[in-house]
């Protein structure tokens, strides 16, 4: 099984939803973002390759920011903390052959 869950059907209508509030056209190249706590116990989020991080006081204001920075994207992969400890990964149209190295190829 694939330890990989995806964005489902709910989710892909809020990114929808926060494209067309933004008027934004997916645009941006594609992304990795990821939600983790910092050392001083707030929520952060970070862009892969970005040289600082944004910090909230809950995960809900860390996830909305984290969503709207998606919705500009052509694509992303979300590397989310969960409250269980884990790190989920949700993935919005990023190819298939970049997801599990290229096998499909």
């Amino acid at each position: 099984m694939n330890a990989m869950t995806r964005i489902d059907q709910n989710q892909h209508a809020e990114i929808d939803r926060v494209r067309e509030a933004l008027g934004a056209i997916a645009a941006a190249e594609p992304a990795v973002f990821w939600l983790y706590r910092d050392g001083a116990d707030h929520w952060s989020v970070r862009r892969e390759g970005s040289l600082q991080e944004d910090h909230f006081d809950s995960r809900e204001a860390a996830i909305g920011f984290m969503r709207v920075e998606a919705a500009r994207c052509s694509s992303c992969r979300l590397f989310i903390l969960g409250l269980d400890g884990r790190v989920h990964e949700e993935a919005l149209n990023w190819p298939a052959a970049l997801l599990n190295g290229g096998a499909d190829r």
